[in-house]
């Protein structure tokens, strides 16, 4: 997996340049925008976004095996058997529902949710866009296209996410309920084509280190993929943990060591190792010796009874005795 970030006065130049230097058209990789460009009052913060393209791995062409042909004989008339088919590769997988045109006008609340969404887009600077439905399944996907659809994805989809439940709510406010979801950009079919190849990558490398993996907070849509995904590799299992927004898929081998297993060390306090050189005299943790004896007191009885001793002054200093009482003073 390749990532690029860019930045550029606008979103759609720092798109370019990633795109330039991946060589990759916009459908071919996936778009996040990380910044929208801000004008301050000194300075002009720059739109950043990054540009993430798969790197597929072609296996290498295996050459067909060398059969040596058995010298004929006479009798005996030759079978040739035919090679076996390879099997086709399927794209999609079985349990995957397709996706099938839905026509807008013949559903009121996709009609409402429709108009709700292209007002609150055209607020958010995107008035170009062209909103389409399809079913896939129960689900109802509206897909959103345009030069400006962009800025309607945010960070990792969070913006879109968003913008889909705000949808949801408007369509479902009158009449019976409907699962809607909304499609920026096929940001939606890129996301799941990079999320199933991470999932993959990690379980693999669990399943072969024993170490687990725990990945950044995703929504429900996202932690889906990854279950999906983690559940085609063997050795390796997923868990959901935490709560809310910070909810994420932790991927653990079926087969890691207990703690149990392990040889316990000892070791200091606080998880640390003991201090160097800990029972040996002289090391850093031990009181340092002085080079200098001791002082030793003589043994002096003490008098309970004597009185504080005064010393006596022998000399009287007075310098001004011989000066006159008034003195010349000088300005």
């Amino acid at each position: 997996m390749r990532e690029v970030i860019k930045t550029g006065k606008t979103v759609e130049e720092a798109t370019a340049a990633a795109l330039a230097e991946l060589g990759l058209t916009e459908d071919e990789a996936l778009v996040e925008v990380l910044e929208l460009p801000q004008k301050k009052l000194f300075k002009t913060i720059p739109a950043k976004v990054k540009v993430t393209a798969d790197e597929i791995e072609l296996d290498e062409p295996v050459p067909a095996p060398v059969v040596k042909k058995p010298e004929p004989k006479a009798a005996v008339k030759e079978e040739v058997k035919k090679p076996a088919a390879a099997p086709e590769k399927t794209t999609r997988d079985d349990h995957e529902e397709e996706e099938v045109p839905f026509d807008i006008e013949s559903d009121e609340r996709v009609v409402e949710a429709v108009k709700y969404l292209k007002n609150i887009c055209a607020k958010m600077g995107a008035e170009a866009i062209d909103v389409t439905a399809v079913k896939q399944g129960e689900n109802t996907i509206l897909k959103v296209n345009g030069d400006d659809a962009g800025n309607l994805i945010g960070h990792r989809g969070e913006v879109m996410e968003s913008l889909g439940y705000l949808t949801s709510l408007v369509a479902n406010r009158t009449g019976g309920y409907m699962k809607l979801s909304l499609d920026i950009n096929n940001y939606r079919s890129k996301r799941e084509r990079n999320l199933t190849t991470l999932a993959k990558r990690i379980a693999s490398k669990v399943a072969k280190t024993g170490r687990s993996h725990t990945f950044e907070p995703m929504n429900p849509y996202e932690r889906r993929i990854i279950h999906s995904a983690v559940s085609t590799v063997e050795g390796v299992k997923s868990e959901s943990t935490g709560e809310g927004v910070n909810r994420r898929v932790v991927v653990s081998s079926t087969s890691a060591p207990q703690r149990s297993d392990r040889p316990f060390r000892q070791q200091g306090r606080g998880g640390a190792r003991k201090p160097y050189n800990n029972n040996r005299e002289g090391g850093f943790n031990q009181e340092k010796k002085s080079s200098v004896p001791a002082r030793e007191f003589a043994d002096k009885k003490r008098d309970e009874n004597a009185a504080p001793i005064v010393p006596k002054r022998t000399e009287t200093v007075n310098d001004g005795a011989n000066l006159p009482l008034y003195g010349k003073i000088e300005l």
